[in-house]
């Protein structure tokens, strides 16, 4: 005698145990959330002792660390900001492409697919996001959905909203060049 089970997953989102781990599932099935690294717009030779990161690799204009501990938490992955002196470093999450072996910012931007196209100006109203760019099919457009606490709760969120068919991050990374 067999038995058939079936599963049933809501949309895209389900729940999450670690820092990054739904911009990782959004951004692909190559993307692995990687807690202790983070990227910052500030050099090594610049970056405080403080902080307690070693230097990686460099992607644009962007320095990837790793730290020795958990750099963001599951209710914070998103951008931080640690004042030294009397100066402000800003820290954002990176995942690791592990198809290219190279770390991808998350900075912030992600492209956002609408139901209508006049959801694209409520949605932007309706978060406080600025739109970046249009694209040619008239329901997707571009967000600059900066400043966030976490951008898995944001996430969460954005699976909620009855005008948004998918919300996925862009990230900043090296273009991949085969072998």
């Amino acid at each position: 005698m067999s038995v058939l089970v079936f599963l049933v997953v809501s949309s895209s989102v389900q729940a999450f145990t670690e820092a990054c781990q739904l911009v990782a599932q959004m951004a692909g099935p190559d993307y692995q959330a990687k807690p202790k690294r983070f990227g910052s717009l500030t050099a090594p030779e610049d970056m405080p002792k403080s902080v307690e990161a070693s230097f990686i690799e460099r992607n644009g204009g962007w320095f990837i660390y790793q730290a020795s501990k958990d750099w963001f938490d599951v209710d914070h992955c998103g951008p931080k900001a640690q004042t030294v002196g009397t100066t402000t470093y800003e820290f954002v999450p990176v995942l690791l492409n592990r198809r290219t072996g190279s770390n991808a910012v998350v900075n912030g931007v992600f492209l956002i697919k609408t139901y209508r196209e006049r959801h694209l100006d409520e949605i932007a109203g309706r978060y406080g996001f600025k739109m970046v760019s249009t694209l040619p099919n008239r329901f997707t457009a571009v967000f600059d959905v900066k400043p966030q606490v976490s951008y898995d709760k944001l996430i969460e969120t954005l699976d909620r909203d009855r005008d948004i068919e998918f919300a996925v991050p862009l990230l900043s990374e090296p273009r991949y060049r085969p072998r």
